[in-house]
């Protein structure tokens, strides 16, 4: 059990408050999958021509590949795949309309396709999403994607989706009021039977298979429902939409904030976003859902996410509070057997972990940069990288699970089998008076609010199975505050926000077993850190 011990001052000196944890590691307990590819991202279609025109995302990805051992993945989908029409003979690879930040319709060739695989990491997975909203001449428009997709990136290609939200669809006006899971899997099959019975697919060497659902509407969150229908994966998987072989996946989108409109606008919350407690309730909403997945023998995914939907928030999602927030998230959801997340990214969106080029906002010109979430990544590839690259598995620790704490116990196979790593995670809320500014986010939202007195601490004791004597490696995910959005590193290092190179040496630290298998850690409010079995 936990233990809150607050020391006031020491020989007249003033001393921070820190809490005592002491966490007993399970010998036996719920796993489930760590998939080295559980972090990855989702990018706007419009927003591929502007990323590839810069190295930047280039090189950070590099940097992810180089620390896990594999690429992270890249779904090309989000709404304006609905709106993406193929145009075989336009003038020039894509043409967005009326311009690249307001999007009605985006124009493609085959051409759009190319450069992709040289531009990401070599070993990237894409996930493609085709127009599913128009129907006219038994999917035209979504066959010439197809075929130009495949044809292009080849193996590289891993899996189609059918369709961005479409459970919006009658609310957009694209399908009827009888728009349901019957009709859905129904154009499902038709779809997905001609392009596994078309020439283009049947002669490939390589055949992607597919990502079905991709549904918007959270099932606890009314509120974010855009209309009323029964379009979740219990009940898709009850109309028939399963078939092990061509399914490789379900997908669901999850925003647990909006800025969609003023009413959510207006309850937009960092304390609210970094609370762990509110992590779980959201991602538990999911369980009945993996569940379904489970049964239908395909992993549940989080195919697009992100902290606020309708491109975020700067002063939210662009903080060291969303870092710690997307690190809880992403293991919390791998804990629940949601296998991969997907944090969705736009060229010019508030909540994007990295800007390729400057742009304009709100009447600030802002740099192309790296905000503070994608340090979230760094820290993750540490713990997603698996020795030897044998498979891993995770458990959320039911002794670090409040509010403003939470752990998870990593574990590895093979010979040397059971306990790798541990992770915790303090989500306690503390701001700063630096690294408050990032000349890649709106200065209008730089914070003005700083905590009280000296920045507290916790000291973890964790009961482990390592033996005393045992070398145990620290990294530390920090920042100056939660509110911070810049000066964050991972151990010391950071990446530069004009080349994405990396800057610094990482921080050396390491802690020795002690007796009864006891590691203790100590990491500051507002921070996280993993500890690695050497």
């Amino acid at each position: 059990m936990a233990r809150l011990l607050a020391l006031a001052s020491l020989l007249g000196c003033s001393q921070a408050l820190f809490a005592v944890n002491t966490v007993d590691i399970p010998l036996n307990g719920s796993k489930a999958i760590l998939r080295p590819d559980a972090y990855g991202y989702s990018v706007e279609p419009s927003s591929m021509a502007p990323f590839l025109q810069t190295n930047l995302a280039s090189v950070l990805m590099g940097h992810i590949a180089n620390i896990i051992g594999t690429p992270a993945p890249i779904r090309v989908g989000g709404n304006i795949a609905d709106q993406t029409l193929f145009v075989p003979d336009l003038d020039t690879p894509s043409l967005a309309l009326p311009n690249d930040t307001t999007v009605e319709v985006l124009q493609i060739q085959k051409d759009w396709f190319r450069g992709w695989t040289e531009y990401f990491p070599r070993g990237t997975d894409f996930i493609y999403t085709l127009n599913l909203r128009n129907t006219s001449q038994l999917w035209t428009n979504a066959m010439q994607e197809a075929a130009a997709a495949m044809d292009v990136l080849g193996d590289s290609l891993a899996l189609f989706e059918l369709g961005n939200e479409i459970d919006h669809y009658i609310n957009k006006g694209w399908r009827t009021a009888t728009w349901g899971t019957k009709e859905y899997t129904h154009q499902w099959k038709q779809l997905t039977h001609q392009i596994l019975t078309a020439g283009f697919y049947r002669n490939s060497t390589h055949k992607p298979r597919f990502q079905a659902a991709v549904f918007a509407d959270p099932p606890w969150v009314p509120d974010q429902h855009d209309e009323i229908d029964d379009f979740d994966i219990i009940n898709v998987t009850r109309a028939g939409l399963v078939d092990p072989q061509i399914i490789a996946a379900y997908s669901v989108h999850l925003y647990p904030q909006s800025t969609c409109d003023e009413v959510r606008r207006a309850r937009l919350s960092l304390n609210l976003l970094s609370d762990h407690e509110v992590i779980w309730r959201n991602l538990s909403q999911y369980v009945p859902q993996q569940a379904a997945a489970e049964a239908a023998h395909a992993p549940l995914v989080l195919g697009e996410t992100n902290s606020a939907s309708c491109s975020g928030q700067s002063g939210i999602s662009d903080t060291f509070g969303a870092a710690l927030w997307s690190t809880d998230y992403v293991l919390a959801a791998a804990s629940l057997g949601i296998e991969q997340v997907l944090f969705h990214l736009g060229h010019t969106s508030a909540y994007s972990a990295f800007t390729p080029a400057p742009y304009e906002s709100e009447g600030e010109e802002l740099e192309a940069g790296i905000r503070a979430n994608f340090y979230s990544h760094v820290f993750l590839a540490h713990v997603l990288g698996a020795r030897n690259n044998r498979p891993q598995q995770i458990s959320a620790l039911a002794a670090a699970n409040a509010s403003d704490f939470s752990g998870y116990a990593i574990y590895g196979e093979g010979p040397r089998s059971g306990l790798e790593k541990l992770v915790f995670v303090d989500l306690g809320v503390w701001n700063s008076s630096v690294g408050l500014h990032n000349p890649s986010t709106l200065s209008a939202t730089d914070s003005t609010s700083v905590s009280p007195g000296r920045r507290p601490h916790r000291k973890v004791q964790a009961r482990t199975t390592w033996q005393p004597g045992t070398e145990v490696k620290i990294l530390k995910l920090q920042g100056p505050g939660t509110n911070a959005k810049s000066g964050v590193s991972v151990s010391g290092v950071s990446f530069s926000p004009e080349t994405g190179e990396m800057v610094g040496r990482e921080e050396k630290e390491k802690v020795v077993v002690q007796h009864g298998g006891i590691v203790e850690l100590e990491l500051l409010q507002a921070e996280a850190i993993l500890a690695q079995r050497v």
